[in-house]
């Protein structure tokens, strides 16, 4: 855990994710992921630098999303829980490609959500690989390059994007779930695993297999791409 602490950590003072006084929205689908990072916000506000609220939102797409261990984590660590069914699953069905629709749906439903709980900040669990996957799906299928932010305002909601695990590796997360035995929920999505995310995850791999280290050049390149521009922006 003290690692990915310490990743926090340096990409809250590099990209100033986290302001003194911000409460802090999750958005916990049931993953890894978004359950790490909870719990690492969780661990981080007792020695941040600056004190943060914290709450964690879950969006039900309308399946039998058993909910409960979720439920019983949060009330262990002090975390209030808000739960929201979207009915999205039926949609989602019917579309042959509807990861974008998915995604898009979901960061608007969030973020109106956590401005109605009168949160600014809504912290999503991306790491390094989804950075690199969503890098390469830009620039394969839609011929522009596009990485995802450390920081982003959603104004129509009046609420900031974080992704306080930008620079963490997908292995450590992995590492910390079965470490804590957080109560991972299986992914509802109907095209779980079928997805060009997928293939761009495989590509990947394949890509370090003819070049080791690959990856970590590629992540290097990305942060100070990004390091860069948050020094102009500053």
């Amino acid at each position: 855990m003290k690692r990915l602490l310490g990743e926090i950590r340096r990409a809250d003072e590099t990209y100033h994710l986290i302001a003194p006084g911000d409460h802090v929205a999750v958005g916990v689908s049931g993953g890894k992921d978004s359950m790490a990072l909870m719990m690492l916000l969780g661990a981080y506000r007792q020695f941040a630098p600056h004190s943060f609220s914290l709450s964690a939102i879950t969006l039900k797409l309308g399946d039998p999303f058993d909910t409960a261990p979720l439920q019983a984590l949060c009330e262990k660590e002090n975390i209030p829980l808000h739960i929201h069914d979207t009915g999205l699953l039926p949609t989602l069905e019917k579309e042959k490609n509807p990861c974008s629709l998915c995604a898009r749906i979901r960061r608007g439903a969030l973020s109106r959500i956590a401005g109605e709980m009168g949160c600014n900040k809504l912290a999503l669990g991306h790491h390094r690989e989804d950075v690199l996957e969503t890098y390469l799906m830009s620039a394969l299928h839609e011929g522009r390059f596009y990485h995802l932010a450390p920081k982003a305002p959603m104004e129509r909601a009046g609420v900031t994007l974080i992704r306080p695990l930008i620079d963490a590796r997908e292995a450590e997360i992995i590492r910390l779930a079965n470490r804590l035995q957080l109560p991972v929920i299986k992914n509802p999505c109907p095209v779980d695993g079928q997805t060009k995310r997928s293939e761009m995850k495989a590509l990947l791999t394949a890509l370090e297999g003819k070049i080791p280290g690959a990856n970590d050049q590629l992540c290097a390149a990305l942060r100070r791409a990004r390091e860069d521009k948050n020094a102009l922006d500053e």
